[in-house]
């Protein structure tokens, strides 16, 4: 009996072998890193100031940067696991603002795991660990989701605008000097 021939792949079909996938997700989580990076690094820095003004020493920069790689790593768990597709049937503003709200919400849920974790590492109680979350109110823990909502909000959009144009689409408006691609 013979063999039918393998037909050949579709017009623009990608065969990337598994090197190049891993060093397109290592580029992706290098990328969504630097940015959570500078971010978490300039509110660490306000916070320096703030409490600088008030008497009190603080320096946690380190925590910026190791925190960076830990929530860049949850926003690709939460890409991988489908996070807010079935909402790119919707104008890319809603896409944008819904799978915003639901990282958001991925990072709150693992900012609590942590800080419990963390908190029974310690022999602290539960409702300690999570208020620290928030500078000890409620009002500080949505105030620390709604600024993690508005730093979100450029991420999920490049990153949507990615998935609609295509990855070398937008590098090219991005590092192109010409005005059309």
């Amino acid at each position: 009996m013979a063999k039918t021939p393998t037909p050949p792949p579709a017009p623009g079909a990608v065969h990337e072998s598994l090197k190049e996938k891993a060093i397109a997700e290592m580029k992706i989580y290098i990328a969504i890193t630097l940015y959570l990076w500078v971010v978490l690094a300039l509110f660490a820095l306000y916070k320096r100031a703030l409490l600088n003004e008030n008497g009190i020493d603080y320096w946690r920069q380190g925590y910026a940067i190791v925190n960076a790689l830990i929530l860049g790593k949850v926003l690709l768990i939460g890409e991988m696991l489908k996070l807010g597709d079935k909402l790119r049937k919707l104008a890319l503003v809603w896409v944008v603002l819904g799978r915003t709200v639901l990282f958001t919400a991925l990072l709150m849920v693992f900012h609590v795991i942590e800080e419990t974790i963390h908190a029974a590492i310690k022999g602290l109680p539960f409702g300690e660990s999570i208020m620290s979350i928030g500078g000890g109110s409620w009002f500080g823990m949505f105030v620390y989701a709604a600024i993690m909502f508005v730093m979100l909000i450029p991420l999920t959009a490049f990153r949507e605008l990615s998935f609609v144009l295509g990855t070398d689409v937008m590098w090219k408006l991005l590092t192109s000097s010409e005005t059309k691609v």
